[in-house]
């Protein structure tokens, strides 16, 4: 009870002060003036601009039909800016695709739990930017496609293409929750508000201004919210380096605890951390997710051409390496803090994820508006991460799900309708999930198990169609069920064992020794219960559950692929192949160049026209 009043106690004394406020709350306006500027203005403008040489276009529906642009200029407009966007910000918005609230709260957690050797994964962020640049990303800039999956069904069929498309929508769903809830709890804690509300508040801002903004407000709102998030990070870490008494302090209290390690080179994959399992897992999940993902995807595409997209991974990539490092800097800071003084063990905090959020409390909660600029920065990230989901699953929704699954061929105002709707409908899921995550709270895990499944898998289709061209549609679909189902079977029962206690993930010891703890004093060492009885595969870390999918889906659909009968060389078409591979190929395959994506694109032209009237061809004209 003592514990508990003091827990009380110390985080009454810090909540926000009214400037905290004044700063949260002008984040969310100037993000909702971002989304009225670009929905509105922006579009009035060019719109004016444009309306002289409207009728020298007056065919522009069907071109950029022929170049997969989501059937019509305004709908290329909306979802991918009609591909004139600038590097910078399409970098700072792939940033955001990756950084959340999770990230934010969680790395620290980590590095303070487990050690700094989970830093290494910039080495492998390093590696992935140069496989992401040239060995997918040539694929989607020659095809042009508005959404990634369609490239499946230009190498496989439109079956390939329904599989992964219904797997990333139902991995956003899964994901979309978990944007909002962490932040949320960092919220509650600082201000006592009812993380519903904050929730419900933060949605509805965020599906506002993706909703009538489009592609446009989504990337440069995600450029500054990643900015403050960022500014806001490093702030906190200074301020707490230099209370502590500088770097030095904060490496040896570390050293001391023995959290600074980089060279765990134990070969066993059922340890947590380890140099294999941080560059071989983090390598595989960073590529998997930033080559053919359609929430990166949609931005390298919203880029005139290969070399800006390039140039964006390469910010990217050098942003993200800055950001996880201050980060996992960060979970150092907390341990010097309270390194004789353990928040979980003395109930201080309740979760991992709230030892930042405490951390910023007790150390520059008496500066007023840098509490509050930290968790703007933290909900930036979600409001980042959540419109970048929105905008990339309504596209996924339309292309893959509408037109590629059904079959059917919306009009232009269709079209803009049925994306729009898809927003509102999962900004309300969202939301509603908030009332799941919190009553299951082992939904986090599974949740998050889940989406490298569908990552690993997914990547596995892509890379079985861009690197093997003897793979055929039936290997794809016969790997991806495969891939999926062992990579789901070891994430799923690894989170059934962990969630009854038999596997536990041993943290490095903590003390008490300034704050006892009951009957506890000096250093705890954390119980691990006998697990040589669980099955291996439930005792894998949760970094090699990515690369068991990757691996499964190649290897069945290449073998697959080779005992129904291979696909012959001289039939490929050398644009769907990695230009890697091109040297590899014979001479006979070259004339194919090409050919998939202008008989694809021929076939949607019919149906485009069958469906267009005469009528509608003259209104265009006018237009």
């Amino acid at each position: 009870m003592a514990s508990e009043n003091a827990y009380q106690s110390d985080i009454d004394s810090f909540r926000f002060h009214l400037i905290d406020y004044l700063v949260f709350g002008s984040m969310l306006l100037f993000s909702t003036l971002v989304g009225v500027y670009f929905g509105y203005f922006s579009k009035s403008k060019k719109s004016q601009s444009k309306s002289s040489s409207s009728t020298r276009h007056s065919d522009n529906k069907y071109d950029e039909k022929l170049r997969g642009d989501f059937g019509s200029k305004s709908m290329l407009e909306y979802l991918l800016g009609s591909r004139k966007l600038k590097s910078f910000p399409v970098a700072m918005s792939l940033v955001a695709s990756y950084i959340s609230g999770v990230t934010v709260l969680g790395t620290p957690a980590e590095i303070y739990n487990y050690g700094t050797q989970y830093w290494l994964i910039v080495v492998a962020i390093f590696f992935m930017a140069f496989v992401v640049a040239y060995v997918y990303l040539p694929v989607f800039c020659s095809l042009k496609v508005g959404s990634s999956y369609e490239y499946l069904e230009l190498r496989f069929n439109s079956h390939v293409r329904s599989i992964a498309s219904i797997m990333f929508v139902i991995d956003e769903l899964l994901f979309l929750p978990i944007i909002i809830y962490v932040p949320a709890l960092a919220m509650n804690q600082v201000s006592g508000m009812d993380i519903h509300l904050i929730g419900a508040i933060v949605c509805i801002i965020c599906v506002f201004y993706t909703l009538v903004g489009g592609i446009k407000a989504v990337v440069h709102t995600d450029a500054w919210q990643i900015i403050i998030m960022f500014i806001s990070v490093v702030v906190v870490t200074i301020i707490g380096t230099v209370h502590l008494g500088g770097p030095s302090v904060v490496f040896d209290r570390a050293m001391q605890g023995g959290r600074i390690e980089f060279l765990n080179l134990n070969p066993s994959p059922y340890e947590r951390q380890t140099f294999w399992a941080v560059l071989i897992g983090g390598f595989c999940y960073w590529t998997s997710f930033n080559s053919v993902n359609q929430t990166m995807v949609q931005r390298y595409m919203s880029l005139p051409n290969m070399k800006k997209a390039r140039l964006a991974i390469a910010i990217f990539t050098v942003g993200i390496i800055c950001f996880v490092s201050v980060c996992c800097y960060a979970g150092l800071l907390i341990y010097a803090k309270y390194w004789k003084c353990d928040p979980l063990t003395s109930d201080m905090v309740k979760r991992d994820d709230q030892l930042f959020a405490i951390y910023v409390m007790e150390t520059v909660g008496e500066w007023k508006g840098v509490a509050g600029l930290f968790i703007a920065g933290v909900f930036g990230a979600a409001l980042s991460s959540l419109s970048v989901v929105l905008n990339s699953t309504a596209a996924v929704l339309l292309e893959d799900i509408l037109k590629g699954c059904f079959k059917m061929r919306p009009s232009e105002k269709a079209a803009a309708i049925f994306v729009k709707v898809s927003i509102l409908v999962l900004g309300a899921i969202t939301m509603g999930f908030l009332f799941i995550v919190e009553k299951l709270g082992g939904i986090l895990g599974v949740a998050t198990s889940l989406t490298a499944i569908a990552a690993g898998t997914t990547f596995g289709i892509f890379t079985l169609g861009m690197l093997n061209p003897y793979s055929t549609s039936i290997g794809a679909i016969f790997g991806a069920i495969s891939g999926a189902a062992l990579s789901g079977w070891v994430s799923l029962g690894s989170q059934i064992a962990t969630a009854s206690g038999k596997v536990v993930a041993p943290k490095l010891p903590v003390s008490v020794e300034e704050c006892p703890v009951g009957n506890l004093t000096g250093i705890i060492f954390p119980d691990i219960p006998e697990q040589s009885t669980v099955f291996p595969l439930y005792r894998l870390s949760y970094h090699w559950i990515n690369p068991i999918g990757i691996i499964t889906v190649v290897t069945v659909g290449s073998l697959v692929s080779y005992f129904t009968g291979p696909q012959r060389l001289d039939k490929v078409d050398p644009e769907l192949i990695s230009p890697v591979i091109h040297r590899f190929l014979p001479d006979e395959c070259f004339p194919n160049y090409g050919i998939s994506s202008k008989n694809m694109r021929s076939k949607e032209n019919i149906q485009l026209n069958n469906s267009t009237s005469f009528e509608d061809d003259e209104n265009v004209i006018q237009r």
